[in-house]
């Protein structure tokens, strides 16, 4: 319990901010939730991460599609589509969700399957999951989002912003997801 909620006799859970301490108020319910006073988004489950592969294709081959990030953390990296799966949100639905949401893309959760989970050194449990091959020419235009300066293809395995997407390109361009 923290120093305030001692002081105020408000032991609620998750009534206060993690990073600084300050009430949340009325009002603000549900996951994931922003802190009023610092900004600071809370998620109720942080630990699983769902992250997109994407694979297209146009006249030069097959590609994957990957963003470059506006956002911490690594901000200016490239990286897959992926981020938290919200409180009581299906893992396939999750994928979907990141890459519209990172990219503009639609796609089905019914036709998302699992290629990789992997958990990272700081305990973050990472769900890959694999989206049918696409043609480039269906897809929208790339563009910013909230997040990212839009989407574009990589065409051979990089190193990316997070270690475990380096690891799920490396594997999936080596045929290990087919």
């Amino acid at each position: 319990m923290s120093e305030k909620q001692r002081s105020t006799g408000n032991s609620a859970v998750h009534s206060y901010c993690s990073s600084c301490g300050a009430a949340y108020g009325e009002g603000i319910s549900g996951w994931p939730r922003t802190c009023p006073a610092c900004d600071t988004v809370a998620y109720r489950n942080p630990l699983p991460v769902a992250v997109a592969l994407q694979p297209v294709y146009d006249t030069k081959g097959t590609a994957l599609v990957v963003i470059t990030r506006t956002i911490a953390p690594a901000r200016g990296g490239t990286a897959l589509p992926g981020g938290y799966i919200d409180d009581r949100e299906d893992w396939r639905q999750a994928v979907v969700r990141e890459l519209r949401e990172e990219t503009g893309i639609d796609a089905a959760a019914r036709d998302v399957r699992l290629a990789d989970a992997m958990s990272s050194p700081d305990g973050h449990l990472l769900l890959f999951g694999l989206l049918p091959e696409r043609s480039v020419e269906s897809l929208p235009r790339s563009s910013a989002t909230d997040e990212t300066e839009g989407w574009h293809l990589l065409r051979r395995p990089t190193e990316l912003a997070f270690p475990l997407h380096t690891l799920a390109v490396r594997a999936w361009f080596e045929g290990r997801y087919l």
